[in-house]
């Protein structure tokens, strides 16, 4: 018998029994189409209530960290009003501080100040403060909005003065239905959340008509017998659906997936439809290939032969594709072993580009890391260089003044050397110290409405009067403009710009300081006919530590840090900075664009208190050591206050019991006790309470005036400290006492 013959019977015999199979899968595959689409129901459900719980839990992190803020602690109620806005989504989710009586602090959803409604939460706060424990509403309506909204309440950390307080956080119904009630691809299913209650705190459908209202009995009496299930009921709106339900976890809330019968049976139909076609298709295709198989099978048997003997050839068969499994499992395999050779030979040739890029790679961070090492390096050595040179200055200085007698310009010359000296070495501390701040963006502004043009004229005319100044002719070509800024940080990218240009500058050239108003933004400009900037160096010149090479002649370029601050600051303005250079020998272009503000109006400004006083006014001076002690306390007489000196906590608080003084000047850093300590002590005195205390310390970071603040202190100075800003302090801190005194009486 051939085998067309073979193949028709075997037809004939398997028909019959496929037939009957094809039946039985159809049914199977219609019940696991709707169970399926039932799966998908109850999965809704289930990532829908994560999202209500992920929301909540979102929310009592953000509670718990407010409940525990310095400002809360301080009882600074504004602070911490701007603090707790942070977590609003306006206008669906805002903030509340309430007290132990229940009565509302303050409420984000209105402005600061606002007299807070008739307390209606006392007996929740009274809950949460008794079990420390969140506690979440069901729907209620909100005595400030009046919208209706579910709340979560949480006890904050205790104010040091006992004072109880608990944090919440209210949720409109309509943040619900954006947050979690959005099923995707699926407008006609209804998703709710249901309160404890059996009401509806939010619907995808009809939501204003449902709001507040009972859901249908059927389903709040299995959601109440059950974790989660699956119901068939009638909703609302009277459709046939099929009902899956879960609860939260976090809140006890019902989150319930209605969806029509019709729509989960169309999907099971629809898969009867097609598997019905996949069979007709496949009964015609066995009919069809009964009789063509033997012809095909013959061919495939010779297509199989000729790859056997291309592959024996050492290249990669490419035998056609049939019908017969068998026989296409035999060309596979040949077609796989020809792959198998052709894959060997690209790995060898992936594995020696590999190596080769590897060590392209090597060599590239090898002289990366040789080129970061030799700007270690020279920093370092830049670093040494410029503290030496102070450093040697001054003891050159201090020890011709010990070993004679100068006369008094000798004296005068020689104090001026120190103090310039000084004021370098100063200046070198702090800019290591900014671009610290700067690395971990700590660097904060003070910003207020400045003028641009009398900034940069200011800072200009303060260059013109010392050495650096009078090197280059500084011409000003400056408008009226204003921006928001930090008036001293403003000035020091002005400072260094200006700096530079001339220290890249020969001597006598000249360095034009430009200001207009280039719509929407102000433009600052330094242009100088100096030394330029290299085309390698002009992509880097704004980074830290990186510097061009030193003009003959003139001083060392520095660290390296100044350009780096100036990007940092102009960026925290929200503006940008440009270098423009033609190149060596071409001189360069600083642009500093920022946003403009409209002129303020004119307001009287107050004086700045003068700094020398009469000696009637006693000044404290605790300092451990000796010498700074001693130059603080001189600086002070020369000032004119009488000053009494203390080399530790103890000593200062006995000298101020027995002669109370009007300002005390405090280092931090004492022995025994801290001055936090003793500002404490001090501040705990009836006597010494009132008496003003400014902090002059090493520690300047904006965690040491923080720290110092909450000790006590009414300011904080860094050092080292100019007389003049001492002396502006201690008359500020001086006049501050008085007005308090002059309000209280």
């Amino acid at each position: 018998m051939r085998i067309r013959s073979h193949l028709l019977l075997l037809a004939a015999v398997v028909l019959l029994p496929g037939f009957l199979a094809a039946v039985f899968a159809v049914q199977k595959v219609r019940d696991g189409a709707r169970e399926a689409a039932l799966g998908t129901l109850r999965e809704t459900v289930r990532a829908t209530a994560l999202l209500v719980d992920g929301q909540v839990q979102r929310s009592l992190g953000g509670l718990t960290a407010l409940g525990n803020s310095p400002h809360l602690q301080t009882g600074d109620f504004a602070a911490f009003y701007e603090e707790a806005r942070a977590l609003d989504l306006p206008p669906d989710v805002w903030t509340l501080l309430l007290d132990e009586t229940g009565t509302q602090k303050l409420n984000t959803a209105v402005p600061f100040g606002t007299p807070p409604p008739p307390p209606v939460a006392k007996a929740r706060v009274a809950t949460v403060l008794a079990t420390q424990r969140p506690l979440v509403t069901d729907v209620i309506a909100g005595p400030a909005t009046g919208k209706l909204l579910t709340t979560i309440y949480l006890p904050a950390k205790p104010t040091p003065t006992g004072q109880r307080y608990v944090v919440a956080q209210a949720f409109s119904v309509e943040h619900w239905r954006k947050s979690a009630l959005q099923p995707q691809g699926r407008a006609d299913w209804i998703v709710a959340v249901i309160d404890r209650n059996g009401k509806f705190i939010s619907r995808s459908h009809r939501t204003d008509e449902f709001l507040g209202r009972p859901a249908r009995p059927e389903l709040t009496a299995a959601a109440a017998a059950g974790n989660d299930g699956l119901i068939r009921h009638s909703t609302h709106e009277g459709i046939d659906a099929y009902d899956a339900f879960t609860h939260s976890a976090l809140t006890g809330w019902t989150i319930a997936v209605a969806a029509p019968v019709d729509t989960i049976d169309a999907s099971a139909t629809q898969s009867i439809i097609w598997l019905a076609l996949g069979i007709a298709i496949a009964l015609a295709a066995a009919l069809l290939g009964a009789s063509t198989l033997s012809r095909i099978l013959i061919n495939a048997m010779e297509a199989a032969s000729s790859a056997a003997r291309v592959l024996g050839e050492g290249r990669q068969p490419a035998p056609p594709r049939t019908p017969l499994v068998e026989v296409n499992a035999l060309n596979e395999a040949l077609a796989d072993a020809g792959r198998l050779l052709a894959h060997e030979k690209s790995l060898r040739e992936v594995v020696e580009a590999e190596r080769s890029y590897l060590l392209a790679n090597e060599r590239s961070a090898r002289e990366a890391a040789q080129v970061d090492n030799a700007a270690k390096d020279n920093f370092l050595a830049l670093l040494g260089h410029e503290l030496r040179n102070p450093l040697a200055a001054i003891s050159g200085a201090t020890e011709v003044l010990a070993r004679r007698e100068p006369d008094p310009q000798t004296l005068r010359r020689y104090l001026e050397i120190i103090r310039r000296q000084n004021r370098h070495l100063s200046r070198i501390v702090n800019d290591l110290l900014e671009i610290r701040r700067m690395l971990s963006g700590k660097i904060v502004l003070e910003a207020r409405p400045l003028d641009l043009a009398e900034c940069v004229r200011s800072c200009v005319d303060s260059l013109q009067t010392v050495d650096r100044g009078q090197q280059s002719r500084l011409m000003v070509d400056a408008e009226t403009v204003w921006i928001e800024g930090d008036p001293v940080r403003i000035e020091q990218v002005v400072n260094n710009l200006v700096t530079n240009a001339i220290k890249f500058s020969p001597l006598g050239t000249e360095v034009l300081v430009r200001v207009q108003a280039r719509g929407e933004q102000a433009l600052l400009e330094v242009t100088d006919a100096g030394s330029g900037i290299a085309r390698e160096l002009l992509p880097r010149v704004f980074e830290p530590f990186v510097q061009g090479p030193t003009v003959p002649g003139r001083p060392s370029s520095g660290l390296g840090i100044g350009l780096a601050l100036v990007k940092q600051i102009v960026a925290l303005h929200g503006g940008t900075v440009e270098a423009r250079s033609a190149g060596l020998g071409h001189g360069s272009t600083f642009a500093i664009r920022l946003p403009r503000i409209a002129a303020p109006a004119k307001t009287d400004a107050s004086a700045v208190p003068a700094g020398v006083r009469q000696s009637s006014l006693h000044v404290l001076v605790v300092e451990d050591n000796a010498d700074a002690r001693e130059a603080t306390a001189e600086l002070l007489r020369v000032l004119g206050y009488e000053v009494s000196e203390a080399e530790d906590g103890e000593v200062a608080l006995r000298l101020a019991a027995a002669r109370v003084p009007d300002v005390v000047v405090m280092d931090l850093g004492l022995p025994h006790k801290d001055g936090y300590a003793i500002a404490v002590e001090f501040k705990a005195s009836p006597l010494l309470r009132h008496v003003p205390l400014i902090a002059l310390s090493g520690y300047s970071q904006e965690r040491d005036r923080q720290a110092s603040a909450a000790a006590g202190f009414d300011a904080h100075l860094a050092k080292p400290v100019t007389p003049e800003t001492l002396a502006q302090t201690i008359e500020a801190q001086l006049a501050r006492r008085r007005a308090g005194l002059a309000a209280s009486t």
